[in-house]
C-alpha cells in the first residue's frame, strides 16, 4: 500500500467516521447509500486496508455504537463495484472473514462491471432518492472514464456528495508533453481546451483543475482538494463535490485535521513530509487576495461563510486576515442594526450561519 493511498484512505475513514454520524443523528434524513465505483479487493499484500474495508469499519461503529446508546438509526446500504470479477470475489471473502457486515445494517451489494455502464444506474437511484443520502467514492483506475458531467449528474438530486481520487501528477506532465486524447476529452469538458491555463508546477495544475470544477459546477455547488505528496514534487488530489454546505464543511475540518495530526500544517518541512510549504502559502495569499476583493462590496457573516468555504478554508484562515485588515484600520464592522460590532466577532461558523446569517456586516473602508 503506498503512502499517498494510506493517507487517501485516512481521510475517508475520518470522514465517514464524522459525517455520517451527523446524518443518523438527524431526523430529516432516511437510509444512507455508500457507492465504492471501483473498490478493489478490500486489503493490500501489505495487509494495508482499502477503501471498502475502511467504509464497513465505519459504518459498523456508528451502527452498533447508535444502537448500544438507544439512538435509532437508519439502514446504511453498500455497493461495491470493480471491473475485476476475482478482485470482486477477494473483498467478499474479506468481509465474510473479518465480519465486517450484518444484515440489519443494510443491504450488500457487489457488481463487476464497467463503470461507465453502472453509473447511470447509480445516478438514476440517487435521483429517486426523498429522505435518503448518498456518498459516492471515485477511485478510478486513470482518469480516461471521468467526467465532470458524471459528477454534476450525482449531484444534481442534491442528495449526495462526490470523493474523487485523481492521479493528477501524471495528468500535469501529460499537459505539455504530448497531451492525449484522454486528457484532452477531459480538459474540453471543462472549458475550450485552448483556453486551459498552462500549469508551471504540478500544485498550479491542481488549482486550475480546482477552478474549473468549480466554475463547470456552478455556485451552488462546493468544491475543494485535498492534495496529496508521493515523493517531492510528485501530487496526487482528492477532490470532494457536495450542494451539502454542511457536509463540505465537515469535509475541511477533517482535512484540516490531518495536517495537525501529521504535525506539519500543509509544510514541506522534511524528506518525508506529505504536505508542500509553497501550496500553503500560494493558497493563503490567494485567498487573501480573493477576500480583500469581496469585501470591496458589504457583505453578511452568512456570504462571508460562504465565501470562506468555496475557497476551501477554515473559520480560523478567514479570522487570521479579518483581524489583521481590522488592526491596520481597514475594515468596517456592524451590526445588523448599523451599530458597531464587536472587534475581532466575525461569526462565521455554520451555526452562525444558520440561526443568525445576518448578525453583522463587513467591508473595506
Amino acid at each position: 500500500m503506498l503512502e499517498h493511498s494510506e493517507i487517501k484512505v485516512k481521510l475517508l475513514r475520518l470522514y465517514l467516521d464524522r459525517y455520517l454520524n451527523v446524518l443518523t443523528q438527524s431526523q430529516y434524513i432516511g437510509d444512507i447509500y455508500v457507492y465504492d465505483l471501483f473498490c478493489g479487493e478490500g486489503i493490500y499484500e501489505d495487509d494495508g486496508k482499502g477503501s471498502p474495508i475502511v467504509m464497513l469499519e465505519a459504518i459498523k461503529s456508528i451502527y452498533f455504537g447508535n444502537k448500544a446508546g438507544g439512538v435509532a438509526t437508519d439502514k446504511f446500504h453498500c455497493s461495491f463495484n470493480d471491473i475485476s470479477v476475482s478482485k470482486v470475489e477477494n473483498l467478499q471473502n474479506e468481509i465474510r472473514t473479518r465480519r465486517l457486515h450484518y444484515a440489519e445494517m443494510g443491504n450488500l451489494n457487489f457488481t463487476a462491471e464497467d463503470y461507465r455502464k453502472l453509473l447511470p444506474s447509480v445516478i438514476e437511484e440517487i435521483n429517486s432518492f426523498t429522505k435518503q443520502k448518498a456518498f459516492v467514492f471515485i477511485d478510478p483506475y486513470g482518469y480516461k472514464d471521468i467526467r465532470i458531467s458524471d459528477i454534476s449528474n450525482l449531484l444534481q438530486s442534491r442528495k449526495s456528495e462526490v470523493l474523487l481520487f485523481l492521479p493528477t501528477q501524471f495528468m500535469f506532465r501529460f499537459e505539455t508533453k504530448g497531451t492525449p486524447e484522454s486528457l484532452v476529452e477531459f480538459i474540453d469538458e471543462l472549458m475550450p481546451v485552448e483556453q486551459w491555463p498552462v500549469s508551471e508546477t504540478g500544485i498550479d495544475f491542481i488549482q486550475n483543475l480546482t477552478e474549473a470544477f468549480r466554475n463547470a459546477l456552478g455556485s451552488s455547488f462546493f468544491v475543494d482538494s485535498f492534495i496529496i505528496t508521493r515523493n517531492k514534487n510528485q501530487f496526487f488530489c482528492l477532490f470532494f463535490f457536495t450542494s451539502h454546505i454542511y457536509g463540505f464543511d465537515r469535509m475541511l475540518d477533517v482535512k484540516w485535521q490531518i495536517d495537525e495530526e501529521e504535525g506539519r500544517g500543509w509544510r514541506f518541512d522534511s524528506g518525508d513530509s506529505l504536505f508542500d510549504q509553497i501550496e500553503v502559502k500560494a493558497n493563503t495569499s490567494r485567498f487573501e487576495r480573493k477576500l480583500i476583493d469581496f469585501l470591496k462590496v458589504e457583505r453578511t457573516n452568512a456570504q462571508l461563510y460562504e465565501f470562506r468555504l468555496h475557497n476551501g478554508h477554515l473559520a480560523t484562515h478567514a479570522y487570521d486576515i479579518l483581524k489583521k485588515l481590522q488592526a491596520e484600520g481597514k475594515l468596517l464592522s456592524v451590526k445588523g442594526d448599523g451599530t458597531p460590532a464587536r472587534k475581532s466577532a466575525f461569526y462565521l461558523d455554520y451555526k452562525n450561519y444558520r440561526d443568525e446569517p445576518n448578525k453583522i456586516k463587513i467591508k473595506l473602508r
